[in-house]
């Protein structure tokens, strides 16, 4: 069986019901008129012979070869039951639409011949003659049943075209968010390793090459740098744990942003944290983003500026709050390439909040960053 779509199975199921009725209504209407003549029992057989042939097909067949031969058996069947008593052309209604249904090309339009003939004859018999309404009559009905029949076939199939085009949408857009998904993700896990793990990695290479330097020469030293290094790789598994249970500061457990910030910018030599304003309460994501910002700028500062001064300032202002870094290093061109993923990862992490990120420096002159987040009071 094919799959039919659901306003033709509709229509489908109307027409068998349309053609048992029919033809059983055109029996006892004539056992009524006639009454039981010497025809009537071969009209009973031909009609139970008609219900039997033409349930079997509406059963088990659809389309396809064997259904043209059934509908056809059906057709003739059904035509010398019309002409035995023409009451029985009622049934052409119905069968209208079976062959539209079943049938394509000259199949259809010669089964539609055929029972627009049926009527013709059996109006004839009927009324005793033919005449030009005869012809007419069976003609423009079977157009009309045609016409309804073919808009319903579009509507079906237009409804059929939609909601595949919906359903395609749908999964595109799945895929498409599945993948934004993904490199967002990708992203932000970039960003958190950069700024934390991946400078505390770099400041334990530098200290480890500097001990293995002083080893033989000056072993306190050397010792106080291996004692320097261990601290930082420590630091850099709790990160690191922290990353996989729920990406999340350690540094921020059970201290405020400006404690946090001179914990995290602690081997800096030079810097200086200060914090203007009145503090309040900032969301999780808010403190988080600003501390990530400030570790990344820091690492900068330590790794590339050769600054022997930093001030860090964190400002607390009604609408918002302001981390500004500035450093007098050897600067650099902010216009120019740079292949680093600091300053973009600190600029992204600014505007996911709605926040403004900048960058002011040249060569020699040191260097200022600002980071700017609108305030988001803690619900809590």
């Amino acid at each position: 069986m094919t799959l039919q779509l659901p306003g033709r199975a509709t229509v489908l199921m109307w027409m068998h019901a349309g053609f048992y009725l029919l033809l059983i209504t055109s029996a006892v209407r004539y056992l009524l008129s006639h009454g039981l003549d010497g025809e009537w029992v071969v009209l009973l057989a031909l009609s139970v012979l008609l219900v039997v042939l033409y349930a079997a097909g509406s059963i088990f067949l659809s389309t396809g070869r064997t259904a043209v031969g059934w509908l056809f058996a059906v057709l003739l069947l059904w035509g010398i039951v019309a002409y035995i008593a023409p009451s029985f052309l009622w049934c052409a209604f119905p069968l209208f639409f079976v062959c539209r249904h079943l049938l394509k090309g000259w199949a259809a339009r010669l089964s539609l011949i055929v029972v627009v003939a049926v009527m013709m004859i059996a109006l004839a018999r009927l009324t005793g003659g033919l005449d030009i309404t005869l012809i007419v009559g069976p003609v423009a009905v079977a157009v009309l049943m045609l016409a309804v029949y073919n808009r319903v076939e579009q509507e079906s199939l237009a409804r059929k075209k939609l909601l595949d085009e919906l359903t395609e949408a749908q999964a595109e857009l799945s895929t498409s968010k599945q993948r934004e998904g993904a490199l967002a993700e990708r992203e932000r896990l970039a960003r958190e390793i950069h700024d934390t793990v991946t400078q505390d990695l770099t400041q334990s290479v530098l200290l480890l090459e500097a001990a293995d330097q002083l080893w033989d020469v000056a072993p306190s030293s050397s010792r106080s740098h291996l004692g320097k290094a261990t601290a930082s790789v420590r630091g850099s598994l709790m990160e690191a744990r922290s990353l996989v249970h729920n990406l999340t500061s350690p540094q921020l457990s059970n201290r405020t942003l400006a404690e946090a910030l001179r914990s995290a910018t602690a081997e800096v030599p030079g810097l200086q944290v200060t914090v203007t304003g009145e503090e309040y309460d900032l969301r999780p994501e808010i403190n988080h983003a600003l501390l990530r910002i400030a570790q990344s700028a820091a690492a900068n500062v330590r790794l590339h500026s050769g600054a022997d001064t930093a001030v860090l300032t964190l400002t607390y202002v009604p609408d918002g709050i302001s981390l500004d870094l500035f450093d007098n290093g050897r600067g650099f061109d902010p216009a120019a390439e740079h292949h680093g993923y600091g300053l973009r990862a600190m600029r992204q992490r600014a505007e996911q909040l709605n926040g403004t990120f900048s960058v002011e420096s040249s060569p020699g002159d040191g260097t200022v960053i600002t980071a700017w987040l609108p305030r988001q009071d803690d619900p809590s």
